[in-house]
């Protein structure tokens, strides 16, 4: 029996996907500190400018692994990049382990933040089967991605590393298949539908890291896109 398309889902759909859409805000927030006033003025000034730099060291963090990879990523070329002194840097992070091990946090929350927002728009708008796999694609194809895959690569050598990765792992895809199956609504119970489109998910995770390891000129990676969506879409719809 063939299920309703996804434009059809409906009020319900809309009402599912806005709290799965609230449920991935909360778990990625989850823990930061309060934008509120209140309290001691220097004191929220002073956690404001260690919030910065913090954030600093992390997206320095993300741009050299992209750039020079694991091996090339020292505490010392974070420091560098981000603008900041070596003594901040190993005030906030003393070990490289601390700040790989954290930007890969910090990446998954970004990962996590900008899908949930491309889901909240479609869901907005009405949405088809390819446009939700254009999300996951771009997601895949992202900077983010090719960061944390350097950030694995290197743990598989590093037990220490992998053990602080692997719970924000889980996490990040557990709550990838919570905002598609939110944008799904009365359709995630469909457990066949689901699990293409899981199928479609790992098969888009693939692909991606065959581009991560052996990046092709030509064609190009939006034209290799075009064919493979609608095989994918073809996929899905055959329920």
């Amino acid at each position: 029996m063939t299920p309703p398309r996804p434009r059809q889902a409906g009020k319900a759909a809309n009402q599912a996907g806005k709290a799965a859409q609230k449920a991935v805000r909360r778990a990625v927030s989850g823990g930061r500190a309060s934008n509120g006033r209140g309290g001691d003025g220097a004191r929220r000034t002073q956690e404001e400018r260690r919030a910065e730099t913090r954030g600093k060291l992390l997206d320095a963090t993300i741009r050299s692994l992209v750039e020079v990879g694991y091996a090339g990523t020292t505490s010392r070329y974070v420091a560098e990049l981000a603008g900041v002194s070596r003594g901040a840097q190993t005030h906030h992070f003393p070990h490289r382990l601390d700040l790989v091990a954290e930007a890969y946090e910090h990446l998954a929350n970004e990962r996590i933040h900008a899908m949930a927002d491309k889901v909240a728009a479609l869901r907005d708008e009405g949405f088809s089967v390819g446009e939700l796999l254009d999300v996951v694609w771009a997601d895949f194809s992202s900077d983010l991605f090719e960061a944390g895959t350097k950030i694995w690569i290197a743990a598989a050598d590093d037990r220490e590393l992998r053990e602080r990765l692997l719970p924000v792992e889980r996490r990040l895809r557990r709550m990838i298949r919570e905002t598609i199956a939110g944008l799904a609504g009365e359709l995630a119970d469909d457990a066949l539908l689901m699990a293409k489109l899981d199928l479609c998910i790992s098969t888009l995770r693939g692909l991606a890291l065959a581009e991560a390891f052996e990046p092709r000129a030509a064609p190009s990676r939006a034209s290799r896109w075009a064919l493979y969506r609608p095989l994918l879409e073809d996929l899905v719809g055959e329920v």
